[in-house]
């Protein structure tokens, strides 16, 4: 799929077309589910299957006059048995730490009770991970998808932030994704999602030619399938909550759904950006962070209150199966949003016993210290050029217009001490026309609390510039956090997504004899970008051209070019990613070197250095 704005105006299309006629959809979903398996039967019949019935036709029916008959069946062979052999991946079970015989019987007892409930199949295993998630994995062995293992997976921390009612809800809800509770069909495209990605994955780094060719075909294929099966896969979720409800009361459903909606935006916004602001001053991550972790959750526990409007409010968006906890609470009938359960009740983490509990904290601490550390060492680094470019622009004397606003945003980084209102202000008053100013002046009026002000900054940037949209709707949404759930701030914010919300960054404007400029980024912009290239590991380099707006559109348009180290495959998930983090001041296109070969050198050219280069 060439864009998530192409992805997104399909995946809408899809959710109108199946209240209209569910039937057609359906009929299509499978047909496109059963492209993937006919690409595989036909790649195998055209090659190895010839290439036996060639062998039995001269054996059997007509010995060769001429021995180089045997030339062709030999070359249909060697590609059926590499296509063979690239089809013939073996899974790995999930990541994390698969339950051994005799470890956490209370929970093996609490998992067994719940599956028979159920009636699922029965698992291959548990397994523990560090995540705050739960999930059914599906596990191909063979040739294709249709024998599956099944692993049930739960989240270290999960345990230790729900109770045993709330984890009951939890399991019986993955075990509904194994029973099928949706039918045999939605059971049968669930496993597909699961697993179509994990096919292309091995084949595509089997290294082998022919696995590449089909590699590139299901890099086309699996987008398409994965936008097709999404309305069913959020119907699935409504499903699995229903069978949730029923082993374990509806209230204790939407208790778990509520505590892990907040619980998961905590940890994003609270406790990991915690740990990483001592990135400043400590070249090191920290060593026992999963210990630090379980302190925090507990204390989680025992201080939220509850469902909050923004919460409820949130959307979902086109990229999560899961629906908005507001349409799952009202799918189980519960109107009013209930506060999670006494904190007195116990973790489910004591299931575990304590011995195993303590090993894995270390045991995930160890590792994600050593998945940190490398990161974590080339932003102390980026930290300190930083501090090091503040002290340079704090000694000018005179400052140009775009050294004002590298300096406001440099000090409102470092300098917590210094007023960073009154440095937009003055970067503002010399470049009026700068848009991200305008919009970082109006999310730091809004954490000083003058609403009005805030508010009125932010809509005048996302007017100016469609790259505003997006980050200026995320600081009114951090702002109504902060407020009682009837303030009118809600309504702005859903007045200014309605209004704008169609204006987020645009994936298609290719145009490949374009007059490619320099980007013509500041520094400051350009550190944000690198930040969110730093999160992918497989980036090796990037280069940013510009395209001065013309047409129809007042904004600029960037392209940026990436030099991907992995597979096609992770490639095509990992720039969907990409596209949804990146910021630039204007709407811009991804390409990579591999996909845009004759476009990838002009870029070069145009861009010289790359704006991008992976710490070695």
């Amino acid at each position: 799929m060439r864009s998530m704005e192409a992805r997104r105006r399909l995946v809408e299309r899809l959710e109108r077309e199946v209240h209209v006629a569910p039937a057609r959809y359906r009929l299509k979903l499978a047909l496109l589910a059963a492209l993937g398996y006919a690409v595989l039967a036909v790649s195998l019949a055209m090659t190895l299957g010839v290439a036996v019935f060639l062998v039995l036709y001269v054996v059997i029916v007509r010995p060769p006059a001429d021995p180089m008959v045997v030339i062709p069946i030999l070359m249909l062979g060697t590609v059926g048995v590499v296509i063979l052999r690239a089809l013939w991946i073996r899974f790995s079970e999930p990541d994390g730490h698969r339950l051994q015989p005799g470890e956490a019987p209370g929970l093996r007892e609490e998992v067994e009770r719940i599956r028979r409930q159920v009636g699922a199949e029965r698992l291959h295993g548990i397994v523990i991970d560090d995540a705050l998630n739960a999930a059914a994995a599906y596990v191909p062995s063979g040739v294709g998808l249709w024998n599956q293992r099944h692993y049930l997976v739960l989240g270290l921390p999960l345990l230790q932030l729900l109770n045993r009612s709330e984890l009951a809800a939890v399991i019986a809800h993955e075990f509904g994704h194994f029973h099928g509770g949706h039918g045999r069909f939605g059971a049968w495209i669930y496993r597909l999602r699961s697993s179509w990605y994990r096919l292309m994955e091995g084949v595509a780094s089997g290294g082998w030619s022919v696995g590449q060719l089909l590699g590139l075909f299901f890099r086309w294929y699996a987008p398409y399938f994965d936008a097709y099966s999404f309305v069913l896969a959020r119907r699935q979720e409504y499903a699995a909550d229903a069978v949730g409800a029923a082993v374990a009361g509806e209230r204790a459903m939407a208790s778990a759904l509520v505590r892990v909606g907040l619980a998961a935006d905590w940890l994003q916004r609270d406790f990991w950006p915690g740990v990483h602001r001592s990135e400043q001053d400590q070249s090191y991550p920290p060593a026992h962070v999963h210990g630090r972790l379980s302190s925090a959750i507990r204390e989680h526990r025992r201080t939220h209150e509850g469902a909050p409007r923004w919460l409820l409010e949130r959307d979902a968006g086109l990229d999560d199966t899961h629906p908005t906890l507001a349409q799952r609470l009202n799918a189980l009938k519960i109107m009013i949003a209930p506060r999670p359960d006494s904190a007195s009740d116990h973790s489910a983490a004591d299931l575990l016993g304590e011995v195993l509990h303590e090993k894995l904290e270390q045991r995930f601490s160890r590792e994600w210290h050593e998945a940190a550390k490398r990161e974590w060492e080339a932003r102390h680094r980026q930290w300190e050029l930083e501090r090091r470019r503040l002290t340079e622009l704090e000694a000018h004397n005179e400052r140009s217009p775009a050294e004002w606003v590298e300096y406001a945003a440099l000090a409102e980084a470092h300098r917590l001490a210094q007023d960073a209102l009154t440095l937009y202000r003055e970067a503002l008053a010399r470049s009026p026309s700068h848009v991200w100013t305008r919009y970082r002046l109006g999310a730091l009026l809004l954490k000083r609390g003058d609403e009005a002000e805030g508010i009125e900054c932010l809509q005048r940037a996302m007017e100016s510039n469609a790259a505003v949209i997006e980050p200026a709707l995320q600081s009114l949404e951090e702002h109504a956090r902060t407020q009682p759930d009837d303030s009118n701030v809600f309504t702005v914010m859903a007045a200014l997504r309605k209004r704008y919300g169609a204006g987020i960054h645009d994936g298609n404007r290719l145009e490949t004899d374009a007059e490619w400029l320099p980007h013509a980024l500041d520094a400051v912009q350009m550190q944000g970008i690198a930040r969110v290239f730093r999160g992918f590991e497989k980036i090796a380099e990037a280069w940013i051209v510009l395209q001065p707006a013309g047409g129809t559109s007042a904004l600029p348009h960037y392209l940026v070019l990436v030099r991907w180290t992995g597979s096609v495959v992770s490639e095509s998930v990992g720039l969907e990613r990409l596209a949804d983090q990146l910021r630039l001041p204007g709407t811009f296109t991804i390409v990579t070197t591999t996909t845009q070969a004759a476009l990838a050198r002009q870029i070069r050219s145009k861009a010289g250095e790359p704006a991008y280069q992976r710490p070695r």
